[in-house]
């Protein structure tokens, strides 16, 4: 187990044929001997494993050619395994010792040799088992520990940065999307309440182009007043900056020997400094005025919308006044023939109470005639249709003559 510990890579055993003092060796142990002896070996076989690790990464670094020749090796070995067991029963066994595996590196003399004691067939290793070689010390194993422990340090530390770096571009992302978002919402808001709502035409019952293209007019404007200040506050920070990154181009020359060439050139920049600051000035003025009079624009187009609101609100107001006007007027004249017709119903009411009084009177002072009485009444009335008869006649005969002679 000491000889594997000490080799770089646990290449195993060739075609191996245990010998017969081992197998009694493993007989006479107890159960509790042989799981200690079971845990010792899965220990080591961890521990090889890690150092295996280790060394690898180490030659991949280093000596990247090592690490294929090595995995030639054990493919070479696996193979062997394979062979070894069908030429075990007929050629003869001896005992190889040597170097399996000698890999030199650049800086080191030796990295890894395994040096086994097996019984080997000699037809398979002649050719391919070398001969010599050194083992790694504790030394070199401690400093290539070290070195991937730094490496793996190295490595930890910018992989902190990068994600700390793109932690910090997300969150910004992450900003940026919801101040995009609440603005949305907020326009979706605006759009809802003017256009939608309140938008449509009571005649028509759907929106007019007219107020659309407003609405969408006045937010371009206030997005170009806010792009303009946005462009206003990076050329003062820009501005900022160069004055800054002078100073300190100043401040190094300053710390140099000064000559007089510098005082002459610190003069020039300096004037150029000052000329580009005047124009910059005056740009932000020009700027700060164009500004102006676009929130001014600005201002006055949201007035004259709410100027607008109102002016429609007093219309429909006025509307329903008149509507309440014609109203009171329809209901006074509707009062006076009412009243009319009152005085109309009144007066026929006492034609018709001065009749049924008279008509009262006559039922009471009425008396019934005699039977007698009766019937010359009716004998005269008689007569008297028949001379009106007559003399109708008479009266249709002059007309007739009347006629005839004109």
């Amino acid at each position: 187990m000491l000889q594997q510990q000490d080799s770089a890579f646990s290449i195993g055993s060739l075609v191996l044929t245990p010998k017969q003092d081992e197998f009694c060796y493993y007989e006479d142990m107890t159960e509790t001997e042989l799981r200690q002896v079971l845990e010792n070996v899965i220990y080591s076989n961890l521990f090889l494993r890690l150092e295996n690790d280790i060394f690898e990464r180490y030659l991949a670094r280093r000596n990247p050619e090592s690490v294929q020749t090595i995995a030639q090796i054990l493919e070479t070995t696996k193979r062997v395994q394979k062979i070894a067991p069908q030429h075990s029963r007929t050629s003869p066994v001896m005992s190889a010792s040597g170097s399996l595996v000698n890999v030199c590196d650049k800086d080191s003399a030796s990295v890894s040799s395994v040096t086994p004691s097996r019984h080997v067939t000699p037809s398979l290793l002649t050719a391919t088992v070398p001969s010599g070689g050194t083992k790694i010390t504790y030394m070199d194993r401690i400093e290539m520990v070290h070195t991937e422990i730094r490496e793996l340090q190295k490595k930890l530390e910018k992989t902190e940065q990068t994600s700390t770096k793109k932690k910090i571009y997300l969150r910004a992302r992450m900003e940026e999307n919801q101040i995009s978002i609440r603005e949305i919402f907020k326009n979706r808001e605006e759009f809802e309440e003017n256009v939608v709502q309140k938008g449509i035409d009571s005649i028509t019952g759907k929106i007019p182009a007219e107020k659309f293209i407003r609405f969408i007019e006045d937010s371009l404007k206030v997005v170009d007043i806010i792009t303009e200040q946005i462009r206003l506050k990076m050329a003062t920070i820009k501005c900022q900056i160069r004055k800054v990154k002078l100073q300190l181009r100043h401040r190094k020359e300053l710390g140099e020997a000064l000559r007089v060439i510098d005082f002459e050139q610190l003069n020039i920049e300096n004037q150029i400094c000052v000329q580009k600051i005047d124009e910059k000035n005056q740009y932000l003025l020009e700027m700060k005025r164009i500004a102006g009079k676009r929130q001014v624009e600005f201002i006055i187009g949201r007035y004259n919308i709410t100027l607008s609101k109102h002016k429609k609100k007093v219309d429909g107001l006025m509307l329903i006044m008149n509507q309440v006007r014609n109203k009171i007027v329809s209901k006074k004249q509707e009062i006076v023939k009412l009243q009319s017709e009152q005085i109309a119903t009144k007066i026929e009411i006492d034609k018709e109470e001065k009749q049924l009084k008279s008509i009262m009177e006559l039922i009471n002072n009425f008396e019934v005639p005699s039977v007698i009485d009766s019937i010359k009444l009716r004998i005269k009335l008689q007569e008297l249709q028949k001379i009106h008869k007559r003399l109708s006649r008479r009266r249709e005969i002059q007309r007739i003559t009347l006629k005839s002679r004109k």
